[in-house]
């Protein structure tokens, strides 16, 4: 029987389109990119969001109060605006994942908020998985190499068994760094393919 197969959500099972925050901005009278970086830019807030320190909801209005507190109310409701969407599911990647979990153990691991299990269940994903990892429960995120031995560790096997899958090349990286056998994603014929070498 294969190892486990260690599986990244965004970027590889589930898509958000980049129209989102963009269509926030401007129905909210947003300058372009203000949303985003609000978001993305702010590392220490997003990652006190993804390690479990805030939850969901406080990082979110963290977010609205600074955007609030330079644009006015447009500022918090672009940011409601851009939390109501969950993203949508990449069946092709989705069908990948029902055939290997016939043969191995299929575990997510994502850098993911309080949110994450309320996001799986609005995707209809919450039974895709042998195991869920969730970095805000964790209490470490990636691509620190501690959050990929814990997730080996819980799966209870050697992290030279397990094949990580993950859109971002840090991440592999690391994980490849503590013993994973690795795929940098980039699309499902890609990922198929890897999985049969």
């Amino acid at each position: 029987m294969p190892g486990p197969l260690v599986i990244d959500l965004d970027g590889v099972l589930r898509i958000w389109d980049a129209s989102i925050i963009v269509d926030a901005e401007a129905a909210h009278g947003l300058p372009p990119g203000r949303l985003r970086e609000a978001v993305f830019d702010d590392i220490s807030l997003l990652h006190r969001a993804i390690t479990g320190e805030i939850t969901d909801e406080e990082w979110r209005e963290q977010i609205a109060a600074g955007l609030e507190a330079s644009f006015g109310p447009g500022g918090r409701r672009a940011v409601l605006e851009w939390s109501r969407p969950a993203g949508r599911v990449d069946h092709e990647v989705l069908r990948v994942l029902r055939r290997e979990r016939g043969c191995r153990t299929v575990a997510l691991f994502s850098n993911a908020t309080s949110r994450l299990d309320a996001d799986l269940d609005r995707l209809n994903l919450a039974g895709e998985f042998d195991i869920v990892f969730n970095s805000s429960t964790l209490g470490m995120a990636k691509p620190a190499g501690e959050a990929f031995l814990a997730v080996a560790e819980s799966l209870n096997t050697d992290p030279t068994q397990c094949f990580f899958v993950d859109d971002s090349e840090a991440n592999v990286h690391a994980a490849a760094g503590v013993g994973f056998r690795t795929h940098h994603y980039v699309d499902p014929t890609a990922l198929e393919r890897a999985l049969t070498l």
